[in-house]
């Protein structure tokens, strides 16, 4: 027997419709949210011929991926929030079914068919949540909470990817500082060799100060050697920083001066700010409130829930009747209420008291760490500007006593030998300034990042810049 084709009600076909169109549209939606976001994980990698340091922070804005994972977990935060909120909305389910049974389970009696081998049902119902025992506002405050914790979050990422940044950047510049100093050590290396060449050929000097002169240039070419090849990888760890392949000569399009100038803090001013400004502890006093408003969804498991309904139904009849389908409305109201669930619920909640006393436990040491951070970045910032007054004199002075070793060597007062050391000593007094600027510069973007007060390159937000 071939079943007969089963027609819908018209009303019916017309629903049916209105949800297949709405279904295409929030598919065109999403088709426009996945192109932009693929156009958001893959920026344009066009890089200008010079760099400074705020370009290649807003780079960093754009391409780096830790920056880039955080607001991807920003906008998980800002989903789980939705998902929360449904629950105060009403629901809508269309349901539909068809059901074919084979005849043979059916008794015949005078040719007639007992039964209805062919059935059908389609409906639509709207179900609304009235109480919930406190579960929807408490899985609302608590995603709420999450969110501002994940914004938090994002801001402490940001702020460290850009601290790297300026590190790897303040690398690239203190390279560079220490190939110059290598380059004029091997200048001077090569000028005094060819003094004594020249003292050789007029008879005033002798072979072994040339070959003297010959070994001290030799061994000057090796710092000089890897001195370039520390500057080409510091420039190829700033672009991998920011988040983008180095490209060629990387090292050439780094702009900028290793300079240093020095500031006034005080050491309370500083702990006042971190306390106030870090976002470590924002987030984690975000999270405090999320675990407090997860102990109330948890108690909620003991409490009752009621919801209300209505629907509409379509459903094929036995052929005996007058019609092939019936149809009608419902409404009704639901509740449940778990009176004893073996105690689960209980445990639920000594769980989240638990995480709860977790969280405040983790601010607490926070607090104290961030004060610890502090005070070690004050101190080595207050090291750090002696040390580069201390490294200026010495250059000064290294550089007087070049030039004192040179004339009395004229003179015969002097020899070789010790303008040789006057010139190594010079050269590590170069090098010296030049780690003492960096290590300021550092010691200043930490004790900044300490107080929670690092300047950002414009105004940023988690959604972009």
């Amino acid at each position: 027997m071939v079943p007969e084709m089963i027609s819908l009600p018209l009303v019916c076909l017309a629903r049916v419709r209105r949800i297949a169109c709405a279904l295409v549209v929030l598919l065109g939606v999403s088709a426009v949210g996945t192109a932009a976001q693929e156009e958001q994980t893959a920026p344009d990698t066009a890089l200008p011929e010079q760099i400074d340091v705020d370009t290649a922070l807003r780079l960093a804005l754009e391409h780096n991926y830790a920056i880039r994972q955080a607001r991807a977990r920003y906008n998980e935060a800002t989903g789980a929030l939705t998902e929360s909120k449904a629950g105060q909305l009403p629901t809508v389910s269309v349901s539909a079914g068809y059901t074919r049974i084979d005849e043979g389970r059916f008794q015949r009696v005078g040719g007639v068919l007992f039964g209805n081998p062919d059935s059908w049902q389609a409906g639509i119902r709207a179900t609304q949540n009235l109480y919930t025992g406190g579960a929807v506002s408490s899985a609302i405050r608590a995603s709420r909470a999450s969110l501002e914790s994940v914004e938090a979050e994002f801001d402490s990422v940001l702020r460290d990817e850009l601290v790297a940044v300026r590190e790897r950047y303040l690398g690239v510049l203190l390279a560079r500082e220490q190939l110059k100093v290598r380059e004029q050590s091997v200048a001077l290396l090569e000028e005094e060799l060819e003094t004594a060449r020249k003292r050789v050929e007029v008879g005033t000097g002798s072979p072994f100060e040339q070959l003297r002169a010959e070994v001290a240039l030799a061994n000057g070419q090796p710092p000089l050697i890897r001195a370039r090849n520390a500057y080409r990888l510091a420039a190829v760890e700033l672009f991998r920083v920011i988040g983008v392949p180095a490209p060629e000569n990387a090292e050439e399009r780094i702009d900028g001066e290793l300079a240093f100038v020095p500031d006034s803090y005080t050491l309370e001013a500083m702990l006042a700010a971190a306390m106030e400004n870090r976002t470590e502890l924002q987030q984690l006093e975000k999270l405090v409130e999320a675990a407090e408003s997860s102990i109330e969804l948890a108690k909620a498991g003991a409490r009752p829930n009621v919801g209300v309904f209505a629907g509409y139904d379509v459903e094929s009849v036995l052929p005996t009747d007058t019609r092939d389908y019936s149809d009608g409305w419902s409404v009704g109201i639901t509740g449940s209420w778990n009176i004893w669930d073996g105690r689960a619920t209980r445990g639920r909640v000594a769980q989240a008291q638990a995480r709860f006393r977790q969280a405040r436990l983790r601010l607490e040491e926070t607090r104290l760490l961030i004060d610890a951070e502090v005070r070690r970045a004050f101190s080595s910032y207050t090291e750090a500007m002696e040390l580069v007054r201390s490294s200026e004199k010495v250059v000064e002075q290294a550089t007087e006593s070049l030039r004192m070793a040179r004339a009395r060597f004229e003179a015969g007062g002097a020899t070789q030998l010790d303008v040789l050391q006057a010139q190594v000593a010079l050269t590590e007094a170069g090098s010296n300034k030049a780690q003492a600027l960096h290590d300021a510069n550092l010691a200043h973007l930490y004790l900044l990042r300490a107080a929670g007060l690092l300047p950002m390159p414009g105004e940023v937000t988690v959604a972009g810049q």
